[in-house]
């Protein structure tokens, strides 16, 4: 034992390598093998007709999955309110029903179908005689009257979905009285057809060839069937009354399993020929496999231990080339031994080094980028002074003296917004530029509305966000003021101390809003981006105990304040 660990000590690496694999891969791969081709075929069999099984239930899920879509969309339609008061509402004339039909219906059917692309037709039959038809969404319950499933769902429950398949002309659809519409005292029935390939697809591709599938609704009608058998084979497809009465020959084999949804029930079979026949390749390719294997391994193992030699002599000459200046990784190596780390490792170390080069050499690039960015940044403000500068210039030599105060209110705006890219301003200029804007609202308006400023002297001098103000003023203009109600809007902007705070506000006499819109108009769920950008600016700069209130009455009016800390400038 002694001379044999000598030997083997003594012996090249590469003479290890082979004798060690011979002895701890070799053999145990041919004992392997010869166990393998014994007990793997008879395992093979079993997890075919398991995966059979399994291939059914994931196809009965998927169809089941899609006509649950179908009814959740049906229970969303049937029991829409919004749907039923449109069907139901005794119209002046065709003009008012044509407008809700385009304005209501029209968009809440047309996302329907968009987001359920296996949807072919909806259809709303009413009972409502003064509806009339409209394309073929809406239309009236006479012209299913003769179908031969009315009867069934005109007597069914509200709550019942009925599921109708015509396998000869390929159509499935489901048919339901419709809750919201009879609670209305009227009639009405949903009418979904859906795609008929689409919902039966996944029984198309369940386990390859030489296979047969029938599906039977609860009254034993066949609703849908394909065979997918090879008639060159001499195999032909099973009659669904033999399979129904067990007269197939016991060379066959069947699955049953049922629907949770709609209660159909649908057969699987396949021969066990097919089966066997169908795991045979799998078995002489785990042969082939097992010898090319070994015939590899041989000749792998023969030059393992050169291409080890190679890729350690490869790495020191990398890293002599490294040393005289060129950073290009010359050897990499996919080995998961101690050599294949060590390779890794110096390409890692030098891919470091040549990004931090890389990042440095970017870091200047934008350097230079960014100080371009600012010297536009400068030099575009002074156009458009200059701009606005000459525009009243001329405006002045014509005797537009409008033009020429619209103009400078323009110039004072823009340079109190833009503010040297500055984001705090005193609150002097932040009302300057409040009034800018808002001279230029009441000459865009013809003066409609009065404007009415309480500004406390003694806050002016303190300091405030840019541009807070004249998207509260926007606000009050575009959405407070009703241009159709008696009497001239007023907006009044106020501004005083509390406390150790300030409270800005701007307040309207206008149409006013209801408390569920008051509550959502600083969030997300908000139409409008520029009260809540404001109030979020608050609170990130100021912190979340400053906000924006809004308080607001229907034919009152809305007052929205700013609460901000007192700090001087």
């Amino acid at each position: 034992m002694k001379y044999i660990r000598r030997k083997f000590r003594d012996a090249k690496l590469r003479h290890k390598i082979l004798l060690t694999f011979f002895i701890i891969g070799i053999i145990p791969m041919l004992v392997l093998g010869e166990y393998s081709y014994s007990a793997v075929r008879e395992l093979l069999v079993k997890q075919e007709k398991s995966n059979m099984s399994d291939y059914l239930t994931q196809a009965i899920m998927s169809a089941d999955n899609q006509i649950q879509i179908y009814n959740n969309l049906s229970e969303y339609i049937s029991y829409n309110d919004t749907i039923a008061q449109v069907l139901t509402y005794d119209y002046k004339n065709y003009y008012e029903m044509y407008e809700q039909y385009t304005k209501v219906l029209d968009p809440l059917l047309s996302s329907v179908k968009y987001f359920n692309h296996g949807v072919k037709q909806l259809t709303v039959y009413t009972g409502n005689p003064g509806i009339a038809k409209h394309d073929v969404t809406i239309a009236p319950i006479q012209e299913i009257a003769e179908e031969k499933w009315y009867p069934l769902v005109e007597k069914s429950d509200s709550r019942f979905i009925n599921w109708v398949v015509d396998p000869k002309n390929r159509k499935v659809f489901s048919v339901r009285n419709m809750p919201a519409i009879r609670n209305s005292g009227s009639s009405g029935i949903l009418y979904i057809e859906v795609d008929y390939d689409k919902l039966f697809e996944s029984f198309e591709e369940m386990s390859g060839n030489q296979y047969g599938i029938y599906i039977v609704d609860e009254n034993d009608f066949t609703i849908y069937q394909m065979t997918s058998y090879d008639t060159s084979r001499e195999l032909h497809p099973l009659a669904i009354a033999d399979i129904r009465n067990q007269k197939a020959v016991c060379d066959d084999y069947t699955i049953v399993d049922g629907s949770m949804v709609t209660g159909w029930k649908v057969w699987f079979y396949k021969t066990n020929r097919e089966i066997r026949s169908s795991v045979i390749p799998l078995i002489v390719a785990i042969l082939v496999v097992t010898a090319l294997c070994i015939t590899f391994s041989v000749i792998a193992t023969t030059v393992l231990s050169k291409v080890m030699v190679n890729d350690i002599e490869k790495l020191t000459e990398n890293m002599k080339a490294v040393e005289s200046g060129n950073m290009e990784i010359l050897v990499t190596s996919d080995a998961a031994d101690e050599v294949g780390n060590l390779i890794r490792g110096f390409g890692n170390m030098i891919n470091r080094i040549n990004q931090l080069i890389n990042e440095v050499y970017k870091g200047k690039i934008s350097q230079k980028e960014s100080e371009m960015k600012a010297l536009q940044a400068q030099i575009n403000p002074h156009f458009l002074y200059n701009s606005l500068s000459l525009i009243n210039w001329k405006a002045l030599e014509t005797e537009q003296k409008d033009i020429s105060r619209l103009t400078l209110l323009l110039s004072t705006f823009y340079r109190t917004a833009l503010n040297r890219g500055r984001n705090i301003l005193s609150i002097r200029d932040e009302i300057s530029n409040m009034n800018s804007y808002l001279e230029i609202q009441l000459m865009i308006h013809d003066y409609a509305f009065t404007v009415v400023r309480e500004i406390d002297e003694d806050i002016l001098e303190y300091q405030t966000l840019n541009l807070i103000l004249q998207p509260l003023v926007e606000n009050a203009i575009e959405h407070g003021i009703d241009p159709d109600e008696e009497g001239k809007g007023v907006i009044t902007i106020q501004g005083r101390k509390d406390g150790n705070h300030i409270l800005l506000s701007v307040k309207d006499n206008g149409i006013g809003m209801d408390e569920e819109t008051a509550a959502t108009i600083l969030t997300a769920r908000s139409k409008g981006y520029g009260v809540r950008n404001v109030n979020e600016r608050i609170m990130l700069y100021y912190g979340e105990s400053y906000h924006l209130t809004v308080e607001s009455m229907p034919r009152k009016g809305t007052v929205i304040t700013i609460r901000i800390p007192q700090i001087r400038m």
